[in-house]
């Protein structure tokens, strides 16, 4: 009876984690398409394309300030889901500080085309960055990154001189996320995406600034508090911690903003 059991309990865990392997994307990524003809109805913004390699376009949207005196500009990084018709709204934190922003989607999200991979994630993100840098200096840019976006973010900020990396829920690694909220498999040798935030981040130059709600229900709130070990920082010269703070939202809270006008100054 017991070898029974163990012999049915191993079959349903070996089950249940090659659905888990097999379905990883859908549980990563949820884009929302847009049709190529769809026009951006956000103010002060103007649409172009990036081509990071033959046939792959990727849709952006350059957000412009309104103040007289321009800072820079941010590079957002958004997270794994929908496009950039939503995530367009959380540019003004930035143009109403004086901030030029640029934002596009990844390939498969919005009208960007292509099959999504770890390395196309970072590659593209570098060549975006580079047409950034066409037109600002480093010492202009700040590198924004938002869940997904958070690793991509590090990565650029490692391997290109910035002003500032700026992380909202940042996480250790991608294995580290699915091993947070179901500790049973190898994550780290099947995960497709394995970002490693925690290996990129201490060879960081710039200033980093993290912020992450102590709810959060996606990527928890450890996660940060182990970065901040990584760069043996007291979490509070570097971490906003928002008591209470979910996955979204955080934006909404006193302290976010606080923290964005000190060091958007």
């Amino acid at each position: 009876m017991v070898k029974k059991i163990i012999t049915i309990a191993l079959i349903i865990y070996a089950s249940v984690f090659g659905l888990a392997v097999l379905f990883q994307r859908f549980i990563l990524l949820h884009p929302d398409t847009l049709e190529k003809g769809y026009a951006f109805e956000f103010e002060d913004a103007q649409e172009f394309y990036v081509e990071p390699v033959p046939k792959i376009n990727l849709n952006a949207l350059m957000f412009l300030t309104r103040d007289t005196t321009k800072k820079g500009v941010v590079m957002y990084l958004h997270g794994n889901s929908r496009n950039i018709k939503v995530w367009g709204k959380y540019a003004k934190e930035f143009t109403s500080r004086g901030y030029d922003v640029i934002m596009y989607d990844y390939r498969g999200f919005g009208k960007s085309n292509g099959r999504l991979d770890e390395a196309n994630l970072l590659s593209d993100a570098q060549t975006v960055l580079k047409d950034i840098q066409r037109r600002y200096p480093p010492r202009n840019i700040i590198i924004y990154g938002r869940s997904l976006g958070t690793g991509v973010a590090t990565k650029l900020a490692m391997d290109n001189e910035a002003k500032m990396l700026i992380l909202e829920a940042p996480y250790t690694c991608i294995p580290d996320v699915a091993w947070s909220h179901a500790p049973l498999f190898p994550y780290s040798k099947v995960c497709e995406f394995q970002l490693p935030t925690h290996e990129w981040i201490t060879k960081v130059k710039c200033p980093i600034y993290l912020f992450h709600g102590t709810d959060d229900q996606i990527i928890p709130y450890e996660h940060s508090l182990k970065l901040t070990q990584l760069l043996k920082k007291n979490p509070k010269d570097i971490l906003t911690t928002l008591e209470g703070g979910r996955h979204r939202g955080l934006d909404k809270y006193k302290e976010y903003q606080a923290k964005m006008d000190e060091i958007l100054k």
